[in-house]
Order: structure tokens, then C-alpha cells, then sequence
């Protein structure tokens, strides 16, 4: 009998490329969060680091001008703040939805195996009573030239 062929194989390898690009994209992805995070951290610090100066002057003694300066520049520091906030949270919809595409293809994937393997089962069942059948005809034909060579 003929080799087992698995009519969807090129659609399981495909949903296996897709997958495994689906996990490429999330891998950069979750860098992408990493790097925001880290930024994040940065401009935290350095509001601090701003904010720990205006103290320590205001401490001494600051002009209006400086007072001026130092509550833009931690506004804008603030600002960016709030900048990378929103792009985190736009990472971490994307994170999940591209979770949610990997959960998904892992059901398409899962589904089509065993769809394969209920497949070959049938074939090796197909392939089994082939071989019964030829084996039965291949005793009864010996046990026919027996009876007609004596």
C-alpha cells in the first residue's frame, strides 16, 4: 500500500512558521516593554535628581528665574514621563493581543495534529487489513496448489 500523505501538511507547516514568528514578535516585543521600562526608570531618576537640586537650592536661596526654570524642567521631565507611560501600555495591549494569537494558533496547530493522527491511524488500519486480506489470499492459494499438484 502507498506511503502515508497527510493532506493538510503543508497547512500545519505554515500554521508552524506562523507561530514561531508570532513568538519572533512577541520576544521583540517584550525587548521593546524592557527598553520602555528602563526609560522610563531614567526619567524618574532624573526627575529626582531635579527635583533633590531645586531642594537643595531653594534651601540656600533661588531666584524667581531659577524657580522658574527648574518647575519647566521637571514638567517636561513629568511630561515625558507620561510619554513613555502611554507607549508601555500600548506595548503591553500588543503583548497580549500577540499572546492571544499564539494561544490561538496553538489550537489551530493542535487541532490539525490530531486531525493527523487520526488520519494515520486510519491508513495503518487500511494498511493492516491489506495485508490480513493478502495473507489470506496468499494461504488459500498455497492450500489450492496443494489440492491440485496431488
Amino acid at each position: 500500500m502507498k506511503k502515508f500523505n497527510f493532506s493538510l501538511q503543508k497547512v500545519l507547516e505554515i500554521k508552524e512558521q506562523l507561530l514561531d514568528n508570532f513568538k519572533i514578535e512577541l520576544g521583540s516585543l517584550n525587548n521593546d516593554l524592557k527598553n520602555i521600562d528602563a526609560a522610563i526608570d531614567n526619567l524618574k531618576r532624573q526627575f529626582r535628581d531635579i527635583n533633590q537640586e531645586f531642594v537643595n537650592k531653594s534651601r540656600i536661596s533661588i531666584s524667581v528665574g531659577e524657580m522658574t526654570y527648574y518647575k519647566l524642567l521637571m514638567e517636561s521631565v513629568f511630561k515625558q514621563i507620561e510619554v513613555k507611560e502611554e507607549e508601555k501600555q500600548e506595548i503591553l495591549r500588543k503583548i497580549e493581543a500577540k499572546r492571544q494569537e499564539i494561544v490561538n494558533m496553538n489550537k489551530e496547530i493542535s487541532s490539525l495534529e490530531k486531525l493527523k493522527e487520526k488520519e494515520l491511524e486510519k491508513h495503518n488500519r487500511a494498511v493492516e487489513k491489506s495485508e490480513e486480506i493478502f495473507i489470506e489470499e496468499f494461504v488459500s492459494n498455497k492450500s489450492m496448489t496443494k489440492k491440485y499438484a496431488v
